[in-house]
């Protein structure tokens, strides 16, 4: 469903927020016509090129038209199963109206069961990935929630229009899991670290958290305590990072928006345990673990925290560069830079959590050596997101201790 404000761009970047606005406030309009909005829209429409907003409405009708062409294909058996995703939304706004009309649709024609909708856009890939996966294979995993704080539960994350709990059922369902009550049985639990929990209760949240993972147990977690500027929490950071938690999770998540949070460390905690269950190659399961939770803690919280405001501080003093877009010098100034910190920023995540840490495979242990094939590039012409590739290297442990068992003798 499309979001408020249009791509962000050099010709878009004067008037993108003030659309995102007029969005919002022609709806409430729309819903309630009083002098101030009208003077509200009128002064909005001022900072807009008037052919834009034609265009922006004009792409929002056509838009629905074909997302209700998609629900009858559901319906006429084209396609198996569609998931409606929304980014960069608020509780009002035309978005709001636009998915009513589709639920109404779904509902109508008694489809339920094969559309859904979720916040966020970005993660729907990976969420897609694991519905087919666990659908496939006529396993759901059972969900245990741990919500940093309670009540933060009701509330609605920041770029999002339900509440947190709500968006966390819409991730969870259309991945192919199944939450559960605390005191059922459990596949694996989710630690959700939401904005602005009590000190008290943020402390008993992590050492829950602490106690969980050095007891072995499977834990997946998601940190949706993300400022507006999409960076995480330091203190879950460091707890997940210290005395080797991060090899023993089995995933991490904490960029951007609460959908795209949760949305990427559910189907990552589904796949590996699936992967467990069919028996999917060890060798190559327990690396591509090891490698995705090293990733995002590199991606998802260092480049966001450290590097990304460094780029953004270049972007003030380099010619013909802004934060929505970068072109010619200033691109391969900003590029050089995100590459050469975030190579020497993955180095060492991955000496302090990867490298020379051992794991068996049957009877077989493995160690973690080195790293190969390092790349860090920004993929579009701006800093707000970092392409980070890399490979492990890995050698079966042959030094192993021998244990002799010797026949008790008489003496």
């Amino acid at each position: 469903v499309m979001r408020l404000a249009p791509t962000a761009t050099k010709e878009t970047e004067p008037w993108m927020l003030d659309m995102a606005r007029y969005a919002v406030e022609s709806e409430k309009y729309r819903s309630k016509r009083t002098k101030a909005r009208e003077t509200t829209l009128r002064n909005l429409r001022a900072l807009i090129p008037k052919d834009e907003i034609e265009r922006y409405q004009a792409v929002r009708e056509r838009n629905i038209k074909i997302q209700q062409e998609l629900v009858k294909m559901v319906w006429r058996g084209v396609l198996d199963y569609l998931i409606f995703g929304q980014d960069d939304a608020q509780v009002e706004g035309p978005h709001v109206r636009e998915t009513l009309r589709l639920k109404g649709a779904v509902a109508g024609l008694g489809i339920g069961s094969r559309v859904y909708f979720a916040e966020g856009i970005d993660q729907h890939s990976n969420i897609l990935v694991s519905r087919a996966l666990t659908e496939r294979s006529g396993w759901s995993p059972r969900v245990r929630i741990v919500f940093a704080d309670d009540d933060a539960r009701r509330r609605v994350a920041a770029y999002e229009s339900e509440s947190i709990e709500a968006s966390l059922r819409d991730q969870l369902l259309v991945s192919g899991a199944t939450p559960v009550g605390p005191n059922d049985g459990f596949d694996y639990s989710l630690y959700v670290n939401t904005p602005d929990s009590s000190t008290l209760r943020m402390r008993v949240f992590l050492d829950s958290l602490k106690t969980e993972v050095d007891q072995g147990f499977p834990v997946a977690v998601a940190d949706i305590n993300l400022g507006k500027n999409g960076t995480g929490d330091p203190a879950l950071f460091n707890v997940v990072t210290e005395n080797g938690r991060a090899v023993r999770l089995l995933a991490y998540a904490g960029w951007n928006t609460a959908g795209n949070t949760m949305g990427t460390a559910i189907p990552a905690a589904n796949v590996y345990l699936l992967a467990r269950k069919e028996q999917v190659n060890p060798l190559v399961r327990e690396v591509a673990l090891r490698k995705f939770v090293l990733h995002r803690l590199v991606n998802d919280f260092e480049y966001h925290t450290f590097v990304r405001p460094e780029a953004y501080a270049m972007v003030k003093e380099l010619p013909n560069a802004s934060k929505a877009e970068s072109d010619g010098a200033a691109y391969e100034k900003l590029n050089e830079y995100v590459s050469t910190d975030m190579k020497k920023r993955l180095i060492e995540q991955f000496g302090h959590q990867l490298m020379g840490t051992k794991f068996y495979v049957g009877a077989k242990q493995y160690e973690i050596t080195g790293l190969r094939d390092v790349q860090a590039y920004l993929p579009w012409p701006r800093a707000y997101e970092v392409r980070l590739e890399f490979d492990v290297e890995t050698r079966e442990v042959t030094d192993l201790p021998r244990i002799v068992i010797l026949p008790l003798g008489d003496g």
